[in-house]
């Protein structure tokens, strides 16, 4: 489904890091960004940027923002801007002033980049853990596996810089956004992201506390959703995807078909950064066996929106469940939006328990995106999810049951104690049973 004609998304940070679009620019599609905006149109586009977040952002204070004076601020720096590619990062982060990674402008080399399916990565991830910078995951296959680099070293420098000061540096730069959780996400993304092409260097701890230095080079890498499944030792099922689409829920449904007999079913969103909710509908009542009160949503106005989601979602229907056993669903700070909606629904209408920890918080719905001149799309959160008790899940995330954070131990030694933990939940619930 192409990216341009989705209604109802919920993108947090995982697509091409749409929420550190500096990070994510090549040499090439970079001159899409300055393919002709006069300082006249950059004025026009920035008024009706300014003026349709004024009219439908969903939240009448703006989260305690002047926004009338962002508007002064800004007006002058947009005045100033020499290329458009500056003018798109400039108009982002006066977009950034309402802490909401959903609101946002779509410079022309970020869609193409959504279309193509990809984005630059230097084939690792690095995230905090017990307070340092850790590898915690690497591309099978990438430079970085060729150069020595595993899950688990610690990260000493980053382009000859201290790991620790390079950090706090971009924190500073960048602010905060709608939670703690997505804010450290930004900041690793901004330091690692780049341009396809360039180089990153790093010094590295390993294991045994010996160090070493190994380059990488940043390169594409594909973004097209997936899903895995499997049914692992222990009998249980397994399934872990990254993106909610049609393809995927279909998929989720024909195998929910052939895996119904397994005792338990675990489901892994930790990578799940979002994507439709009404790709969320048909998955999700494919576990019930009576229609029950989902998920709600609010607006500026409290009233539906024209083509929104209704303030009401119900799901389920008596004789189309697909799978009737306990579930466990596991989350963490890059569960965002619609994978927020998905545990946190399953979570309170007790069909399923959630074990990790604290989601992204990142769940706010763009209802339309507005074409701009220039080729570039704005995106505004116009419907603020809530789970069927009323909470709210933007800013705060989904809380997990049972809470599971992986060590730099554990990583080092190829554990996956939220994973063992689904496991040992299960077989506790059917001894219960």
């Amino acid at each position: 489904m192409s990216h341009r004609k989705r209604k109802w998304c919920l993108f947090a940070i995982g697509k091409v890091a749409l929420i550190v679009v500096a990070c994510v620019l090549t040499q090439t599609t970079r001159a899409l960004d300055d393919a002709g905006l006069t300082p006249k149109d950059r004025l026009e586009v920035f008024e009706k940027v300014w003026k349709e977040i004024d009219d439908n952002y969903y939240d009448p204070t703006f989260k305690g923002v002047n926004w009338q004076e962002v508007h002064k601020r800004y007006l002058p720096l947009v005045e100033a801007v020499k290329t458009d590619a500056e003018f798109y990062t400039l108009i982002n982060k006066m977009a950034g002033e309402l802490r909401d990674a959903h609101t946002r402008v779509l410079s022309p080399t970020m869609l193409a980049n959504l279309e193509a399916q990809r984005r630059p990565s230097p084939g690792l991830r690095v995230e905090e853990v017990e307070g340092k910078p850790v590898i915690t995951s690497v591309i099978a296959g990438s430079d970085v596996v060729l150069a020595g680099i595993e899950p688990g070293m610690i990260v000493l420098a980053i382009d000859d810089q201290p790991a620790l000061e390079k950090i706090a540096q971009v924190r500073r730069m960048i602010g905060p956004s709608s939670s703690k959780q997505l804010d450290e996400t930004r900041v690793y993304a901004t330091i690692f992201g780049g341009p396809a092409g360039t180089p990153l260097k790093l010094r590295l701890q390993r294991t045994d506390g010996s160090t070493f230095e190994p380059s990488v080079t940043r390169r594409f890498v594909a973004t097209a959703p997936k899903l895995t499944t499997q049914v692992l030792p222990s009998g249980y099922a397994y399934f872990t995807f990254d993106q909610f689409t049609a393809a995927i829920a279909k998929e989720v449904k024909e195998a929910l078909k052939r895996l119904q007999s397994t005792p338990g079913l675990i489901i892994d969103v930790r990578d799940n950064n979002g994507g439709s909710a009404q790709a969320l509908y048909p998955l999700t009542a494919s576990f019930y066996n009576s229609k029950i009160l989902f998920l709600r949503t609010t607006t500026r106005t409290g009233k539906q929106l024209p083509d929104s989601p209704p303030l009401e979602i119900f799901l389920g229907k008596q004789g189309e469940q697909l799978y009737a056993g306990p579930v466990v669903i596991l989350v963490g700070p890059r569960s965002g939006s619609t994978a927020e909606l998905f545990a946190a629904g399953m979570q309170e209408t007790k069909r399923a328990s959630v074990i990790g920890s604290q989601s992204c918080g990142c769940a706010v719905g763009i209802n339309k995106q507005r074409k701009l001149k220039g080729g570039g799309i704005l995106e505004i959160s116009e419907v603020l999810w809530l789970t069927p008790s009323g909470r709210k899940i933007e800013g705060n995330g989904v809380t997990p049951d049972h809470v599971v954070i992986p060590t730099i131990d554990d990583l080092q030694k190829r554990r996956d104690p939220v994973l063992e933990a689904a496991e040992k939940l299960l077989r506790e619930l059917s001894v219960t049973k």
